[in-house]
């Protein structure tokens, strides 16, 4: 809710920059009309600066409205961003609530498939493999007091890195709901 509030508010903020950009810049060309008509007309042609001031209010006039009212907005917006942030503790402030604001999820996500991996191998060695003896007495497995512990299959040794691209693809499997690993990780 916080969000979509300050969003809003950050729309209307650049929607009022751009139209307060564009009234200045209409009111600009409407009061330079006069001068254009001059510089059309070849009034004082021989002083050099009403010549350079007419070749700059053309070339004024060449931008469109809209896209100099914009060039305008992002002026005011970042004179204003270095007025606000003048100093260098407010610099190193923005900068560290930025990262904090693209790390958070991300460590969270990690510490997520983390202690979904903690887990699964808490789960895969409190349960034992092994199986019953069919061979026994009848009367002996309705006790339950004899077993036989089977070895069911070996597990390959596999060094850290290995360990940790085999629970990381089993993590993202998990979690993406059994959609194929993408070949990226496949490499590995």
């Amino acid at each position: 809710m916080l969000g979509a509030g300050l969003t809003l508010l950050t729309f209307a903020r650049a929607t009022c920059m751009l139209v307060e950009s564009y009234s200045a810049v209409f009111s600009e060309r409407h009061a330079d009309v006069e001068l254009i008509k001059l510089c059309d007309e070849g009034s004082a042609l021989q002083s050099a600066d009403f010549r350079t001031l007419c070749l700059r209010k053309r070339a004024e006039r060449a931008a469109p409205i809209v896209l100099k009212a914009a060039t305008r907005a992002v002026v005011v917006a970042f004179t204003e961003f270095c007025e606000v942030f003048s100093s260098p503790s407010r610099i190193l402030l923005l900068a560290l609530f930025s990262l904090t604001g693209m790390a958070a999820p991300i460590l969270k996500v990690i510490c997520r498939l983390f202690l979904q991996n903690l887990q699964s191998r808490r789960l895969r060695r409190s349960t034992p493999k092994y199986a019953t003896s069919d061979s026994e007495s009848g009367s002996d497995d309705e006790h339950g007091k004899h077993f036989q512990v089977v070895d069911v299959g070996s597990r390959q040794d596999y060094g850290t890195r290995q360990r940790m691209q085999i629970q990381l693809r089993r993590s993202l499997r998990r979690v993406t709901g059994g959609i194929a690993t993408p070949p990226a990780l496949e490499v590995y």
